[in-house]
């Protein structure tokens, strides 16, 4: 039976006290592949922001969007679009507060060259950003959306935008005024669900490691689910084990254990 490990990036096995993921992280995914593991990232991040330092290592597939996309050996297995009604209705009411935003989709994302305000945020990340479009269709787009990301300017604005947002899930970053929009019938959970079953892996052969909220579901869903030592206590208390925190490469000490545990 095949075993699979799903890895969250930011603050799992990418270090934003080091911006880097370090040699030792790289090797250990690189030797549960080898091993026989599948290696998936899950990431609420669509395609478009991975950067080739993460697809560099050379992941079996993506949970992505936050469940929205599946890839699988650069195949979209699944793709589950937002509403195109709904989005046309979000994107009008936030552009009439000149709110800034990026539509995104299974390859690229897109948003106006003006919103000097998100690029720079964005900066903060580990994001490639020649996957980032400014000009296109606005139509064409909008019917390809599997998540919005939205950047207000004070708290004010991120409230309005928050109650524009009550046909869609949101992952509030509130001292960023950043909203995160996506499906509500999405989750990493369901997009664990739908690797498991599309490639025939059982829960008991799927694991885990992350640190932040939207990582929960997955938490509750794999069978064994590893919490990085720097992770919030939600996700601690979920947790199989705990390792050592990123900036100690908890990933790679944590696989090493469990490849003597499992004799291989």
């Amino acid at each position: 039976m095949r075993k699979i490990i799903f890895f969250d990036i930011d603050g799992t096995i990418f270090s934003h006290q080091k911006r880097s993921i370090s040699e030792k992280v790289r090797q250990s995914i690189k030797k549960a592949k080898e091993k026989g593991y599948l290696c998936f990232i899950a990431s609420g991040r669509p395609y478009g922001y991975i950067a080739e330092n993460v697809k560099a290592i050379g992941f079996d597939g993506y949970v992505l969007a936050n469940g929205a996309n599946i890839k699988y050996r650069e195949e979209n297995l699944v793709t589950r679009y937002l509403n195109a009604k709904d989005v046309q209705e979000l994107y009008m009411k936030v552009q009439k507060r000149d709110i800034e935003y990026v539509f995104q989709t299974t390859e690229l994302c897109y948003l106006d060259e003006s919103f000097l305000d998100i690029l720079d945020f964005y900066k903060r990340f580990n994001i490639d950003f020649k996957n980032f479009c400014f000009s296109y269709q606005l139509e064409e787009v909008i019917e390809k959306t599997i998540k919005m990301e939205i950047r207000t300017h004070c708290i004010e604005d991120y409230e309005y935008a928050l109650s524009c947002c009550s046909k869609f899930s949101v992952e509030e970053h509130r001292e960023d005024f950043v909203l995160e929009v996506y499906d509500p019938h999405v989750s990493k959970a369901t997009g664990i669900l739908d690797v498991l079953k599309l490639l025939d892996i059982s829960i008991d052969k799927s694991y885990c490691f992350g640190d932040g909220p939207n990582d929960i579901e997955m938490f509750q869903t794999v069978g064994h689910p590893f919490a990085m030592g720097n992770a919030i206590e939600a996700i601690k208390e979920l947790a199989e084990d705990i390792c050592l925190s990123v900036d100690e490469d908890g990933v790679a000490y944590k696989l090493e254990e469990l490849f003597q545990e499992k004799g291989q």
